[in-house]
């Protein structure tokens, strides 16, 4: 944003997280790279479909990317396997404890691995208090899982006259099950950002815990971890919606590369962006044993520096995650749009007001939002947004 008021050309190449790209467009700061891909023919085949969709604003290319940051769920299989808590879960609640089907099943999950410091738990003496699940609570992170929990529910988050629908039985449905699930979380979490919960999860404090697809191999390998070997990937989990399980995962951040329309050299900085992103190099990147991106293409399975890096169970799970990735309401002003969201829900997780009071209030926000942009330019991008597919079949359109 100050580069677009100060345009010095000093900078060629702009990376930042996928969901900012409209603010960006919008500013005229960045440029489209049709022109350029449609000679240099971009590898984007094997890029799912929804991911490729975030590359594009109005029907313009405008960036590439190489992380896959959809969020993953990770439990601890060594608790799982327990014998005598697989025979008193399956008692309690009817189904073999493993991978939840939905988002009730992980809260049960949740509620069952719980303890205290000193307790015999179904044959082992905890020797912490074992927290049954974690997830992002904090400001500036807990809006971003919201997301991909609301759109299993298979509700648009807006109308095709921007009239928000975050306020009807699926936004508060979503906004009550996260506060329902943090009842099983260390009272800490509202404060955790991404150096607080890795951590805390690979030193055994929790059974489980929905993040970025890192958390598994950071989990699997950092300095002083105590659950490598332990650690089982799974799909995210969903919702039934008229008798069919709908699963979305979110792409709460990843790093995309967009050109500065002030560059004094726009054509090499594209060229260099399709080169570095390709599978050739974007592929020893993801590989790379020191490096934080993340597998997001189904030739990254067919890489045999990246299996043996992350494992063949996580590749599987963290692919499919990418299928059923949703984005972060890829529309000008969404800084304005998602921050509403964030306060409401932190008021809400924090017992303040209602999860009916925490929709409508994100609702009223968000209709100012668009009314402070443009109410019809906003209609003509979530258009584009919607009719790409980046939300599937999802209903409110």
């Amino acid at each position: 944003m100050a580069e677009a008021v100060a345009k010095t050309g000093e900078y060629d190449i702009f990376n930042h997280q996928m969901y900012m790209l409209p603010d960006a467009a919008e500013a005229g700061v960045v440029i489209p790279l049709d022109e350029y891909a449609a000679r240099g023919k971009p590898s984007f085949d094997d890029i799912p479909k929804t991911l490729r969709n975030e590359m594009y604003y109005t029907g313009k290319l405008y960036s590439f990317f190489t992380d896959g940051d959809q969020t993953i769920l990770a439990l601890r299989q060594d608790l799982i396997e327990l014998a005598p808590a697989r025979k008193a879960f399956k008692a309690k609640f009817g189904w073999e404890p493993g991978c939840p089907d939905t988002w009730k099943r992980w809260e049960e999950l949740a509620s069952f691995f719980n303890g205290k410091k000193g307790q015999n738990f179904y044959g082992i003496t905890l020797d912490k208090d074992l927290y049954g699940a974690q997830e992002y609570r904090s400001r500036e992170f807990g809006y971003r899982w919201w997301q991909g929990r609301y759109a299993s529910k298979n509700k648009l988050m807006l109308d095709r006259n921007m009239k928000p629908l975050i306020s009807g039985p699926e936004g508060i449905e979503a906004t009550r099950e996260m506060v329902a699930l943090t009842t099983y979380m260390p009272k800490d979490i509202f404060g955790w950002g991404t150096p607080q919960n890795y951590p805390f999860f690979a030193q055994g404090n929790s059974f489980s815990i929905v993040a970025f697809p890192s958390i598994v191999g950071y989990a699997q390998k950092a300095q002083g971890t105590l659950v490598s070997g332990k650690v089982r990937s799974c799909v995210v989990p969903g919702t039934i919606v008229g008798g069919k399980l709908i699963r979305r995962s979110v792409q709460p951040a990843g790093t995309n590369y967009m050109v500065s329309r002030y560059s004094k050299h726009p054509e090499a900085a594209y060229w260099f962006l399709q080169w570095f992103t390709g599978p050739e190099v974007g592929n020893r990147a993801i590989a790379d044993p020191d490096g934080f991106w993340d597998p997001f293409r189904p030739s990254h399975l067919r890489d045999p520096r990246i299996a043996a890096k992350y494992g063949e169970q996580f590749l599987h799970v963290t692919l499919e995650n990418a299928k059923i990735a949703v984005p972060m309401l890829p529309l000008q002003g969404n800084r304005e749009y998602l921050d509403a969201l964030d306060v409401n829900l932190q008021e809400a997780f924090h017992g303040r007001i209602t999860p009916e009071e925490a929709m409508k209030r994100t609702a009223r926000a968000w209709d100012k939002t668009t009314d402070d942009i443009g109410r019809t330019r906003q209609m003509e991008a979530w258009r584009h947004v919607v009719e790409a597919g980046s939300y599937f079949d999802a209903e409110g359109y």
